[in-house]
Order: structure tokens, then sequence, then C-alpha cells
């Protein structure tokens, strides 16, 4: 351990040869510092400082092994000043090439190590290749290498749409003189195949193998060394660190939190450190981490085959930071830290309060540019007091991705990002992402959740699945208030690559809620089959959307694919001033049957995907959401909600998972009149739902209309009852949910409109002055009533007897009175008592008392009354009893219960296929009333008064039973330590609390009382239950299904019939 307490460690800058420290530990405290030049002089010869450890070595408190840490001190490490650390190739590079063309003349020297990044698509990183310079010519513009490419790396100026696009591959310098490595074991070193099919990035991709999926290596400990600085306490000058153009490698220990290359740890204003013109490269645990600092700058580095998110923000409290002129070559997922670090970007920003400009990251597994912004910071951070996912945007500029396996940026955390003028509150404000460039990645730009959020400056190209992408975003509408997307380019393909459209690819994809602006945008070459320049509902499950998007200033270039749309009632699209369609304010929708015809023209641009065509409507006519929710009954749940009127119909689907809840959702316009009907529901009269129109402002209006089929006795619209106008409702005299209901063609229609009363119309307002509007409910209910004057009658008295002259079972007079067909009345001339398997009705005005024994029966209906006669024990046998308005009846109450033997058996039918009415076989359907009252006894369960040993034929209780356990089972529950030690037996003998069992018991069951030496006692005893009763309810289990009592209610021929059991 090299120990530097308040003295300074200088390496001497009059050394010719290599200098190499090397050591486990090296700790700076007491105020000391370790140099390596220094800022006015650059070491000029080679310098290494070599940590040496292993996995199994002693660590220290907080800093670990194989560390350079600084507690209280000075790091100041200065390699040779290289003024361009990284460049571009001038011009393209081909395979078998050993020459390079750079766009900005460098001071390479031979021997020195290049990376040159990978130009193909987000599926080519292992094209990602790293040379070694030969010779550099005079002008620094010419390099020679050592060695032959094996890939093409390109380097291409395109001017697409008015805009020159450079599109060229990054060469960076991995080489410095200055050095900090981690020594590799040879000891845990092992040569690693490569899987036998190429990394996939995708979000559900399956790899063929885990340790060979990015190609052959060599695999070891993966434990490398680390650099810390980090102050006993923050902000106060305890540490500085001025780390330049060294090279960091073989560093950061895998599956440790807080063990990375460069690592800044809770060190707060860090105001005059810097990192600057380094290389980190070939490291196991990230490359720069920034946790909890604030203010340092990260400028002009080169980061290479990184293993987690390269340069990291980490708790979300670290702001000011400057992160620029850094490039970052496949950086690759890790599995051995956060799950974060699996799909892991090159820069990873979790407080959006810094600066990160002139940034590039090319071809890393995932993201480039993450910004995951949760609510609250993390990990020693945490507060609830600061919320960086409200904290304004810092700056965001001139950066680019390309040849990312996901996105070039992605703006996603659970909770979204809504930039307020407060902390954790105030007025919502906007945030801009800014000059971005990306191509040849999966989606170039993706802002999944937020408020206000905006791309501005954007050029997007050869991207496989979209340019941008807004998902779920909110806010108003224009430039200033709205999400959106302003002043930008999206190419589909160009000469980088003829085949990147594909039938899913799309410009920019709309968010699915809310409101969505796009300005000044051009599209070019969304030519392609399913390609198209705008698409909508982003994310959506089947049949979501509805919302809004608007344009203006749209350029289109050799794209005749302007808008594809997934299904009808997807998104509105305004045109603002006609760069879209050729006529401002024209809206873009679905085609759908109730269009009106003189206004709206289905066209190719709109219609990329054929079955699901779209037209433009053009004229005074505005598009508004209907969401329709919570119906009764339940019945209308799956059905197709058809809106039709004059022109025709449209069909909307119901789905659980629609944005705000389950229903149905589709688009409507202002000034119509619209038919709603459940299909094949038309029979209904006492029907309810909810609706909510969104985007309505003053003076918007529309009609529904119902066709009933009876008058109902009441009509809702909104809270509270209304009466029905003398005529249709009139927008200037009527209010939102007036309604009219015309007797003579069984017509209601009612009124939705803006306000309760119609006041002047907003202006002309167009895009940035454009009102979002407001939502407007309908809480809709029609009731025939069941009971005259819509009062429910008293309930039926609880009978104490039958009728005087009751119908009885065994009368075979009875059974002329059932409905002929069923069982016991199989013709109009014939009737006799049942036979086995007849189906048995028991009308409405019927009191049957089963007198007799019956056959085994099939479906069994009681709209009347069945009583079991106590007369006589009774085994009733059937499939299904299916109980609607009427009874089934086994004694009266408990004071008047059934004394006999009453068995209800449950049977499969012999056609188990045929149909069961939706209860399942072997079923008593209650919706009506159940009443059976079996024989009481005066305590169904007792304790064991002494414990029962192995072999036992009786059992004593605590208490005395009633007579009625005497022939009747009983459980006696497990003491032990299985469950399955539980016994049933059968009660043979009474005598006091003592119980004689018709065979021995098989367990021990404890009936002990302990005594505790504070005299407390404890009972450890089992217990027994009375399990026969004299009313038994069984299912006959030949297939393993048992019986069940199911009490609920049904609608029915315009009644609810309300099940009820017991009373």
């Amino acid at each position: 351990m090299l120990l530097i307490q308040g003295g300074h460690m200088v390496f001497d800058v009059e050394i010719v040869e290599e200098l190499v420290l090397r050591a486990e530990y090296i700790l700076i405290v007491g105020g000391g510092s370790l140099s390596i030049g220094s800022e006015d002089q650059p070491f000029p010869g080679e310098a290494v400082i070599e940590l040496h450890s292993n996995t199994h070595s002693t660590e220290l408190p907080l800093y670990g092994a194989k560390v350079l840490a600084v507690r209280d001190g000075t790091l100041d490490l200065h390699g040779r000043h290289v003024p361009i650390t990284w460049t571009h190739l001038a011009h393209t590079a081909s395979l078998g090439d050993t020459n390079l063309t750079l766009s900005l003349p460098v001071t390479l020297r031979q021997g020195d190590q290049v990376v040159i990044a990978t130009t193909e698509n987000r599926f080519y990183m292992k094209e990602n290749e790293v040379r070694t310079i030969a010779s550099v010519s005079e002008d620094g513009l010419e390099v020679t290498l050592t060695e032959a490419l094996e890939h093409t790396h390109l380097s291409v100026t395109q001017t697409l749409g008015g805009h020159t696009v450079e599109t060229r591959a990054e060469v960076g310098l991995l080489t410095h003189n200055v050095k900090i490595q981690g020594n590799v074991g040879t000891d845990f070193s092992v040569a690693i195949e490569g899987c036998d099919t190429a990394f996939r990035p995708d979000q559900h991709a399956t790899q063929s193998c885990f340790n060979g999926r990015h190609g052959d290596e060599i695999g070891g400990d993966q434990f490398g060394a680390t650099v810390i600085l980090s102050g006993k306490f923050p902000d106060l000058d305890l540490v500085m660190g001025r780390i330049e153009y060294v090279e960091v490698t073989k560093a950061g220990q895998a599956f440790q939190l807080g063990r990375y290359p460069l690592h800044f740890h809770l060190a707060g204003d860090m105001g005059g450190s810097y990192i600057r013109g380094c290389s980190i490269h070939h490291t196991y645990n990230r490359a720069v981490t920034m946790h909890a600092t604030n203010n340092l700058l990260v400028e002009h580095n080169v980061a290479y085959n990184n293993m987690g998110h390269a340069i990291f923000t980490e708790d979300g409290v670290e702001q000011n930071n400057v992160v620029q002129y850094n490039l970052a070559v496949y950086t690759r997922t890790s599995s051995s830290l956060l799950n974060v670090d699996v799909t892991r970007s090159s820069f990873w920003v979790v407080n959006p309060n810094n600066i990160f400009r002139y940034n590039a990251a090319a071809s890393g597994t995932h993201f480039g540019y993450w910004y995951r912004l949760d609510h609250h910071p993390s990990g020693p951070s945490t507060t609830n007091i600061y919320c960086q996912n409200t904290e304004q945007m810092g700056l965001f500029f001139n950066n680019t991705a390309h040849s990312m396996g996901r996105y070039g940026l992605w703006v996603f955390s659970n909770p979204g990002y809504h930039p307020k003028s407060d902390i954790c509150g105030g007025r919502d404000v906007v945030a801009k992402w800014e000059s971005f460039t990306a191509w040849h990645c999966e989606r170039g730009a993706e802002a999944v959740s937020g408020t206000k959020l905006q791309f501005h400056n954007f050029v997007m190209l050869d991207n496989q699945q979209a340019g941008m992408e807004m998902v779920s975003v909110k806010g108003g509408f224009g430039q200033d208030d709205s999400p959106g997307i302003f002043n930008s380019l999206v190419v589909c393909h160009s000469a980088l690559n003829s085949s990147a459209c594909t039938s899913g690819t799309s410009g920019i994809v709309a968010p699915k809620t809310q409101i969505f602006s796009i300005s000044n945008v051009t599209f070019v070459n969304f030519d392609e089959g399913g390609s198209a320049a705008l698409s909508g509902c982003s994310q959506c499950r089947n049949y979501q959307g509805g919302y809004r998007a608007q344009v203006k200033g749209l350029a289109f270039e050799n794209s005749p694919n302007k808008i594809r749309f997934q299904w009808e009632h997807e998104t509105i699209w305004i045109d603002a001033d006609g760069s879209l369609t050729g006529e401002p304010e024209a809206n873009v929708v679905p085609t759908m049957g109730i269009l009106p015809t003189d206004s709206c023209t289905q066209e190719a641009a709109f219609s990329v995907t054929k079955n699901v065509p779209g037209s433009v409507c053009r004229g005074a006519m505005k598009f508004l959401r209907v969401a329709v929710t919570n119906p009764s009954p339940s019945s209308l749940l799956g059905k197709d909600l058809v809106v039709s009127n004059d022109f025709g119909a449209t069909h909307i689907p119901y789905l659980m998972f629609r944005i705000g809840g389950a229903g149905w959702m589709g688009l409507v316009y202002t000034g119509a009149t619209f038919d709603f009907n459940f299909e094949n529901a038309n029979q209904f009269v006492n029907m309810s739902y909810k609706t909510n129109t969104k985007f309505m402002t003053r003076n918007d209006y529309y009609f529904v209309k119902h066709t009933l089929t009876q008058t109902p006795d009441r009509i809702e619209t909104t809270k509270g009852e209304r009466q029905s106008l003398e005529s249709l409702p009139d927008l200037t005299t009527n209010i939102h949910g007036d309604f009219y209901w015309d007797t003579d063609s069984k017509e209601l229609t009612y009124m939705v409109s803006h306000s309760k009363k119609t006041t002047k119309r907003h202006g002309n307002m167009v895009f940035d002055d454009r009102v979002p509007g407001q939502s407007r409910q309908i809480s809709f209910s029609v009731y025939k009533c069941q009971h005259k004057g819509c009062s429910a009658p008293d309930p039926r008295p609880v009978p104490t007897t039958h009728p005087d002259a009751p119908f009885r079972w065994s009368d075979v007079e009875t059974w002329k009175h059932m409905p002929v067909s069923t069982g016991g009345h199989p013709t109009e001339a014939e009737y006799s008592l049942p036979v086995e398997g007849d189906e048995i009705v028991i009308p409405e005005s019927m009191w049957l008392v089963v007198d007799t024994a019956t056959l085994k029966l099939g479906r069994v209906f009681v709209y009347g009354t069945i009583e079991f006669d106590d007369t006589m024990d009774h085994r009733f046998e059937a499939t299904i009893i299916y109980i609607q308005g009427g009874s089934l009846m086994a004694g009266y109450s408990s004071d008047t219960p059934f004394t006999h033997s009453l068995i209800i058996r449950l049977m499969d039918p012999e056609d188990v296929d045929a149909y069961s009415m939706n209860l399942g076989w072997k079923t008593i359907g209650v919706f009506g009333y159940l009443r059976l009252h079996g024989q009481v006894c005066r305590r169904s369960w007792h304790k064991l008064g002494a414990t029962v040993e192995v072999g036992t034929g009786h059992i004593t209780l605590a208490e005395d039973p009633d007579a009625s356990w005497l022939n009747k089972e009983v459980g006696v529950t497990t003491t032990g330590k299985e469950a399955t030690e539980s016994e049933v037996r059968r009660v043979v003998a009474i005598n006091g609390a003592t119980l004689t069992l018709d065979s021995a018991l098989k367990f021990q069951h404890l009936g002990e009382i302990h005594t505790l030496s504070d005299g407390t006692s404890i009972t450890l005893a089992g217990e027994v239950g009375l399990l026969s009763r004299n009313i038994v309810v069984e299912g006959i289990t030949e297939n393993s299904n048992g019986g069940r009592i199911l009490v609920s209610t049904v609608f029915q021929n315009g009644k609810h019939y309300v099940g009820e059991s017991g009373r």
C-alpha cells in the first residue's frame, strides 16, 4: 500500500525511460497529492500506474482494493497534450484499406492505437476496429495503419431536403503516454467462443448463448483498477482531480457498486476539476462516473468497449456538470451490476440540469443518450424534498448517435419528465433537446412520458423503426406550450442504406395521448412499401388512440407516403397551413362510414395501409374524441358499439385495455347527429353508460340518438333526472345534456355541448394559438321500471307454512298445470308424474310440495315455489336447479326447521357439452330465494378435553355435546405438524362428554392445559367439529368437479332478479 499522508509524490519529468508505479492500494489523505506532470508542463515521457490485486484481496473501507483513492488531497495527472483526441473520416475507408483520411489534423504517433467506429446498421457492432498507427502525414490528415481494415467505414456527405448532412465514421485515440491500468491475472483468463448467432439488442430478443454473445473474446475475473475521488465531506474542497490525456484500461470491477474506472463519489462542488482528453477503454464497469457531483468538466474523452453505462450520473442530484466533445464507441450491455446496465447507454443522465453538447455515441448495444429522470433521488442522496423529474432542462445540443442497437436518444422513466418552474412544483415549462443527429438506429429519438417535451433541429436518417417518436406526452398547442418536433429533417433511406426503409418505418410517430405539434419538418424518401412520413398512436394497443396532432410547414421530397393509419378512429391530423393536404385547417382521419361524402375524400397519400385508408376532410369540420365506459347491463360488454348516421356506420369494438378504462372509443364531428347502438342489443330498454368527449370548445356540439323498444320511465344524461324537451335540443337555447323523447318513433336524442350556455366562439386560432379544448361528460341511463311508479314493493313475507291447498308432486293432476313440452306434461293431452331425465318447470303461480320419492331429473326451473314435505326423508337429484324469482324451501326458520333428511344431489348430464345456461353443470343458481333450514344443534364444535392416543376408539370433549351428535360424522383436527393427520369418524355412542367412535384413531390428538410459572394457563387442544347435517347439498364427483350454490342477480325480460339465501 502506498499512503500519501500530507506529502507530495511527483513523477520526475527528467527521466527518459518508462516510469512504472505498482501498488495494490494508493491512498491520498491529509492534503497530500500525487502528480504526473502539470497543466503548464505535461509529462513528456512514459508513466504507468499499475494497480494489482484480485477478488480475494482485503478491501479498504469505502474504497476497496486495486484502487487509487483521494480522501483529502489532489490528483494531478497530465499526459502529453493531444489537440485532437478524436475526429471523423474525411473519405470512406474501404475493406482492405490501410490508409485513413481524416477531417481534422491529428498529432498521432507511430505505435498509437485508434478505434474506427462502424457505420453499418444497429446489428454490426463487431465491425468497430482497433488499429495501430504506422505513420502520419506532415499535415496530420493522412494516417497509415499497420494492418488493413476488415470492414468498410463510411464518410458520406449528402444534400437531403435542402440540408447538407454528414455521416462519417469516428476515429478515436486510445493511446496516451500516461496510463492507469489494472493487472490481468492469468489464473482467471479463459478464451470465450462467440455465440452461434449475433447479439440481438431488441427488447424481447433471446440470445443463443450468454458469455459469447458479443463474439470471441478473452474472459477473466473482470476485477480492474479503480480511481475514486471522495472527500469526507462534500463541498469543502477536500479533493481535487485534474486528469487529462491519460489512458485508463483494464479498469472497473464487475459485480460491485462504486468500483468504476474514474469515479467522483459524493464529491459535491467540483468546480476546477476535470477529466479531459483521456481514453477509457476495455473496462468492466462503466467509464466515468459523476456521483452526487456538481460542476465537473468532462471533455474530449474517448470511451471504448465499456461494460455498462459509459459516462454516467448516478443518484439524480448531479447538476451543472459539463459533458462535451466526448466520443463513446461500443458501450456494451452488462449483466454484472444494475438492471439498467443490461440496457446500457453511452451517456446516462439522471438529472436534466446538466450540459451535454458536441458528444458522439457510436455502435453501442442499446442507447446513445438515456435521460432517466426519477421522481426523487436514490442511493446515498435519497430525499423527498427534491424532484429531478421536475427540474428544468440544462442543455442538450449538437450531439450525435449512430449504429445504436436501440435508440439514439431515449427519454424514459416511470414517472416521466414534467419540468416545472419551481422545485417539485410550479407551472409547466418547456424542455428542449436541440440539434441532434441520429442514423442507423432502431429509433432515432423517443420520449416516452412527460410534459412539454420538444425536439428541435433534429436530423434523423436511415433509422429502422422511426426517426422520432413520443409516446404519452401532454401540454398545449404550439411551440411555446406543446410537446412536439420542430425544424427538423427526417430521411427514410439515403445513400447510406437504400434498404433502410421497411414496411413499418415511420418518420415521426405521434403520441397515443393528449396533444402534439409538428412544425417545419422535411421528409425525404418515404416511398418504399409501407413506410410513412407520419403515423400516430405510439405504442397503442389495438384500437386505442383518438388524439390530435397538428402540423404546419411540412415539406415532402420523394415522399408520396404521407400518413399510415393502423385502425379506424386512431389519430386526428390537423393541417394548420395546408402543407400536408393543400388546404389550411383540413383534417386527415382514417376513412369511416360516418364521414360526410361532400366534405371528406379518401386519398392515396394517407392510405399507406390499404385496409385502413385515410381521408382528407375539408371545410369547417372539427373532430372530437368520445370514450364510452361503464356500460350496463353487463351483457353489453364485448359487443361492438355501432355509430351510424345518414352516410353510413362504423363499428367500434369493446376493449378491456383502452386509454381511460375498458369500453369503446371513437371519433365524431361537431354539428352532426349520431345513432348509438350496441350490436345485437336493440331489445334493451334498461341501459346506462358514461361518455367523455374531448377537445370541445365554445359552440361545439353534437347529438346522440338511441332507438328504444319501449317508453322508458326515467331518463338521465347528467347528474339528476331531467324532463324531455318538447322538440330536439337547440344550441342557442338548450344546454349540455338536454334531450328529447319522441313517443311515436321511440327515439331518444340528447345533446353534448361545450358549456351550459353558449358564448361567443373563439376566433380562428391556429397552431400556436389553437385552444386545446375541454372534456364534457355524460352519465346516460334509461330505465323501464319493474314496478309501478318505480318503487319496489315490500319484500315478500317469509312464509310460516304452505298454502291451504298446495299442489302436490304425488298428485298426477298437478302435472297438467305445468307448461306443455316440459317434464310431466309432454303434450297438450298427456300428463303424468315426471320420468327419469325430465326437465321440470315450476310456473310462477305454483306452490309445489314434494311429498313422494323423485327420480333423477335434468334441469329444474323454479319460477314458483318447491317445498319439501317434512313427513319423510328426501333425495332430490338434478343437473341444474335454476331459481328465478321463485323459492326452494325445506323448513321455515331456525325455530321451525326441517326435521327429516334431505339430500340434494347435483349431477353431470349425459351430454356434458350441452348448454349449461352460463352456470355450469351441478349448480343451484339462486336468483330468487333459497330457504334451507336444517335442525339446530346447540354447538357445532368443541375442544378436546383430554389427549387422545394412537389406537384409541373414544374421545373426551371439554364440554358435553347435545344428542344431535349421535350417529353423525365428526372431524378431529391435527395437533401435529402434518395437516393430513386430521381424521373423520362417526359417533356411535355418547356418554356425557365422551364420544365412542366407529373406529380407532390413527394419530395422537392433544387435549392439554399447560400452566406457566406466572400462573397463566395455555390450552393446547385439538378441535372436534360436527360435519353431518340433516340437509345436505352435494355434487357427484365422477369427473372431479364438485357442485356449487351460486347466489347472484340476473336481468331477464326487462326485470332484475336478485338472489337471496337463508331468510
